[in-house]
């Protein structure tokens, strides 16, 4: 039997919010199940799932550490250690644990998507690996001074100024999606047009659906976490 991505999400979705990630719908990535949420340093962590193509039961996850939650998103000078999976993030003993292998080499690890302590097993590891991306100093300091990070983070911050004010502007558009994707309401695309046009980004209706993903995804969060500060 094929492990679904609807089955996956309901194994994991409540084990993962209480480490606080939020679950999102997320067709315009490549995950078969996304999940973010926002650190004390104003960085996002988002953890994306993969099914694997051939062991129709067995999944994987990948950490995203970034300013912005466009999973693996690594072009640039943006660092290709943010977009890690969790094996990699282990130690040799760890790994012997979690893994229960001898195979030192063993960093890719995949679990199974039916079996209960098999996803137990993931969400341990989830839990004891993701600080020591948002520890990394080094790492964040990379990020930090990433000239690619920054100009996303200025295109979806742009964008969730702007969004509530967007039916308001005379503009003519050419890449919005034909309708709603992923729950997100169409103004986030047409600001996302928008902003693109307006600060000679490269667009096209990927790059629309993206930065329309991305920032509504962090408005969420960015709503949310407020709130719980409160």
């Amino acid at each position: 039997m094929k492990l679904t991505k609807a089955k996956l999400i309901t194994k994991v979705k409540a084990p993962l919010a209480t480490l606080g990630y939020l679950y999102f719908k997320d067709s315009i990535s490549s995950a078969q199940g996304f999940f973010s949420k926002k650190l004390e340093n104003g960085f996002y962590l988002s953890l994306g799932l993969t099914i694997d193509r051939y062991m129709e039961s067995e999944f994987t996850g990948c950490f995203y550490y970034s300013k912005t939650t466009r999973w693996a998103s690594v072009w640039g000078d943006i660092p290709t250690e943010s977009y890690v999976r969790p094996g990699f993030l282990m130690s040799t003993e760890e790994r012997r644990v979690y893994f229960d292998t001898e195979n030192e080499q063993l960093r890719d690890y995949w679990w199974d998507g039916f079996d209960d302590s098999s996803v137990a097993s993931f969400i341990e590891v989830i839990k004891l690996t993701e600080s020591r991306l948002y520890e990394d100093r080094l790492l964040t300091k990379r990020i930090e001074d990433s000239l690619s990070v920054s100009q996303l983070k200025n295109y979806a911050d742009e964008v969730k100024k702007l969004v509530s004010d967007i039916e308001k502007l005379n503009f003519i558009y050419s890449y919005l999606p034909d309708k709603e994707i992923d729950g997100i309401p169409m103004q986030w695309f047409k600001a996302s047009e928008y902003i693109l046009k307006e600060q000679n980004g490269i667009l096209n209706k990927n790059t629309v659906k993206n930065l329309a993903s991305d920032a509504f995804i962090q408005r969420t969060i960015d709503n949310l976490s407020a709130i719980g500060t409160r």
